[in-house]
Order: structure tokens, then sequence, then C-alpha cells
């Protein structure tokens, strides 16, 4: 494939037209005036813009049909209502729908790699019913598998009970079978297992060469129980752990992810919403060398746009910066963070973390995956002089790649019937509620 005439969004002016050559499920060439091989399918880029792939280090996709459900929700009654009350009422085959659609419409705003968090596993059935839809939808998901959403206060208070084996059987059968996705354990934490439920899942993550997921400084619950000094001090810390909100740690515990390399990632929207806490914002500043990414988190509440929530967490780090001089008596005058900056940092460690071989930025030898977003309202103003991303929002996006295949096309999913997806939808929903 070659796509022509069309702006590369890499933070820079927007001056040039380039040609994007796309084999396989790779980008080999970027350039201009590119002659078309024999065969080759070329697209026609004029009026639009290249945006890389978006990733998205932290969503729920098993509760996208339910959204607005938890909008004036807090966390408990969000556990009790949206997991505990919808979760156990979801067959297998509800899930391979629901998991389809989530990502499709993930898609559709842009993200083609997403850490899908998925505390559904109610049965094996489940779990191969949402890695199939997962391997269906064609963009990278780095799949972590929970708990049951039935029986929740066994697992998630103070629990005493380990992981399900049945990670072990998935780990062999989805084994590079489907190179778009990958498996990894979603724990519970410090917070809500016993440490000694911890050593043990976390050993049989590192058995299995699998990475590991946990909720962890969870509004008082960080304070109460100091999460990542109690896996520090049992040697459990590693650099396949992606610890998500961080929102009530100590400085001391920050320190420490960042000396083992841990991934940590924020959900703004969620966690302003549910009282975890303020955003973490304020360590990227104060914890050089840490590793941080943006996620969207519960789509039951939080909108499906990642660039709200990048754009969300990079005025709260602005807003802490300029009020720290504020309260020193000082007048702000220097930016904290350049806008496009702070949005392909937000996605560079994540991008790593997961292994797809992708990248926040459209490069050659990378994943072909991207947006091409039409510059419509937009090339008349300055914005090619002053690009900045959140301008770039998803109404604009005609076409989705993802690893070399349209997902999205003049606005229409390639692959899959919309109108007899969200029927499907509509089905389970009506049942649920």
């Amino acid at each position: 494939m070659l796509i022509r005439n069309v702006y590369l969004f890499d933070g820079q002016p927007l001056h040039q037209a380039s040609d994007i050559r796309i084999k396989e499920d790779t980008v080999c060439e970027i350039g201009h005036s590119l002659s078309a091989h024999e065969q080759e399918e070329v697209l026609d880029g004029k009026g639009s813009i290249a945006l890389p792939g978006l990733t998205d280090a932290h969503r729920h996709v098993w509760q996208s049909p339910f959204k607005g459900y938890a909008a004036d929700m807090m966390l408990l009654e969000y556990l009790e209502k949206a997991i505990g009350g919808i979760g156990p009422l979801i067959s297998a085959e509800d899930l391979y729908f629901m998991n389809l659609v989530g990502y499709l419409e993930a898609a559709s705003a842009g993200v083609t790699t997403i850490f899908d968090w998925s505390h559904i596993m109610n049965s094996p059935e489940h779990a191969d019913a949402a890695l199939q839809a997962a391997a269906d939808a064609g963009i990278n998901v780095l799949f972590f598998h929970s708990t049951s959403a039935i029986g929740r206060d066994k697992t998630w208070n103070n629990s005493t009970v380990t992981h399900d084996k049945d990670i072990e059987r998935l780990a062999g059968r989805y084994h590079n079978v489907a190179p778009n996705v990958k498996l990894g354990m979603g724990i519970r934490g410090p917070e809500f297992a016993t440490i000694d439920v911890n050593k043990a899942d976390i050993q049989l993550a590192n058995q299995l060469g699998i990475p590991t997921s946990m909720h962890i400084g969870s509004s008082i619950l960080g304070k109460l129980y100091k999460p990542v000094l109690q896996l520090a001090e049992a040697g459990l810390l590693n650099n396949r752990m992606n610890m998500v909100h961080c929102n009530t740690l100590l400085a001391a515990e920050f320190s420490l992810m960042q000396q083992a390399d841990c991934l940590v990632t924020m959900t703004p929207e969620a966690e302003l919403q549910m009282g975890l806490g303020e955003p973490a914002t304020k360590w990227i500043a104060d914890c050089p060398g840490l590793k941080w990414s943006v996620g969207i988190d519960i789509v039951t509440a939080a909108t499906n746009s990642l660039f709200f929530q990048q754009r969300l967490l990079l005025q709260h780090y602005r807003g802490m910066i300029n009020n720290r001089l504020i309260d020193q008596m000082e007048f702000p005058m220097q930016l904290p963070y350049k806008a496009n900056d702070f949005f392909f940092h937000s996605m560079q460690y994540a991008n790593a973390f997961a292994g797809f071989n992708t990248s926040a930025k459209i490069e050659e030898g990378k994943k072909a995956c991207l947006s091409l977003v039409s510059r419509e309202g937009l090339e008349h103003d300055s914005f090619a002089h002053h690009p900045a991303f959140y301008y770039l929002d998803e109404s604009r996006m005609h076409t989705v790649i993802a690893n070399g295949k349209r997902i999205k096309e003049d606005g229409h999913w390639t692959q899959f019937d919309r109108q007899a997806l969200y029927q499907k939808i509509s089905g389970i929903v009506k049942k649920v509620l």
C-alpha cells in the first residue's frame, strides 16, 4: 500500500506532504514523490494528516456497551453495580461481541494499541471469547487476564485466593498464535490481596514470561497499605509491571518503581471522578526517568477519547507546576510542558512495554499503525504552523490502519457490519439492564 500526499503529524509545522509505503504490516518507506510498485494499492491522502496510532495503556474494554452507566458513581458503587452487578450476567458469547465492538470503537477513535484489563474472566470460555475478539479486531491488544466478576468478595477483599490457573492454559494456547495479541496477568496488588497471594501470582507470571498489571495507590488504600513498599520488601518489583493509578503513593514508592523500570499508567478522568486522588502527574517532574503512560480506564464513565485524557493530564501537570511557583509568590513565566512533546511521551513507554514494535511517531521499520485525519477546517488557519495534537479530534478520522490493514475507511468499519454488531449489542444491554 502506498499512501500519497499526506502530511505527517510529528509535532513540527505541516509544510510538506509525504508518501508512506506499507509492506505487509510495516512502514517500509517514507519519502516524497515515491513511485508506485506494480500492483501496489495507492491511497490518496490529499487533504489529510497522518497521525500515529494511539496507545491506550489501561481500559476495561468489556464495559464498552454500557457507556454512561457509571457517569455519576463513586468507586465503591461502581465496583458493586458495574462489575458485580453487570459482570455475572454476561455469557461468553456476549463477551465476544462486547469486546469486539469495544476494540473497533477504540480503533475508530484512533487507538491501535490497547492494554485491556479484563476482570470478567468468569470461565475459560469467557477468556477464549475475549481473546478471539482481540485477534479478530486486528488492533494490538495486550490482554491482562484477571479475575471473575462472580464472587468478588473472595478475590478483592484482602484475598487469599491466587490467580486462576487457567492463565497457564492460555499462555500455552495463545503464545504467538495471533501476532496482534499478547497475554498478561491482571493481578490484585497488595491493596486487594495478601502479599503471599501477590508473590505467588507474580512468580507465576514470571514463569510464564508474561507481564503483570495492578491497580495501586487507589485513594486511602494506597496510604493504608503502602503497596509498593510491600512489593519491594518481598523482592517482587520488576520491569514487566504496569502500575495503574498510583494516586496516593509515597515519594519513596515512586523512586522504587522508577528504579525497577515499572510502567506507571494514569487515567485522569476516572481518577478525578471516583475519588482515587489527584492524578500522579507531579511525579513526571519529581521522579526523573519514571516511565509513564495514559489510559481511558472505565468507558462506563469516561469519554472514549484518548485525546481528552492526554490533554486533561497535560493541563493538570501544567497547573500543578504553575501553582508551585504561585505558592512561592512567583509569576509563572515558562511553559511547563509543550503539548506535542507530552502527546508523544505519553505513549512511548507504553509502546515499548507492550512489545508490538509500534512507535509514538510514524517511522520506517515500525508497525503500520496510523490514522488519516481530515484537514478540513484547519487548512486556512494557523494550525499548519502551530499544530497541536488535541485539534485532531476523532470526528476527523476517516481512515484507520492497524498492522497494515484498514480497520476503518471513509468512516465505516471495513471487516464488520456495524449495524448488525450494534443490534447484537443492543440485545445484550437490554437483557442485562
